[in-house]
């Protein structure tokens, strides 16, 4: 399994997670291996603006969004096509 695949099955399996408690382990555990970044450096104003268009469009009906599901779904086939070719 690569490493892509690895975080995507601990994603899912974190979605799984209710209890409170287990929420603030597992965020420790995180905490010491990937420190929080400030997120609002990341994107660019072009990206913000992109993100707000679809987001809009979205909003109006114009677009559909994706379930998280579906978008795993739409991940994997994704990657098994990158490493069929």
């Amino acid at each position: 399994m690569d490493i892509a695949l690895k975080k995507l099955d601990l994603v899912q399996r974190l979605l799984l997670i209710w209890d409170e408690a287990a929420l603030q382990r597992v965020a420790k555990v995180i905490e010491k291996e990937a420190p929080e970044v400030d997120e609002e450096d990341d994107l660019a104003d072009a990206d913000i603006a992109e993100l707000d268009k679809r987001r809009a469009r979205r909003l109006s009906g114009e677009s559909k969004g994706c379930t998280a599901e579906e978008s795993i779904r739409m991940l994997r086939a994704a990657q098994a096509k990158d490493e069929a070719a």
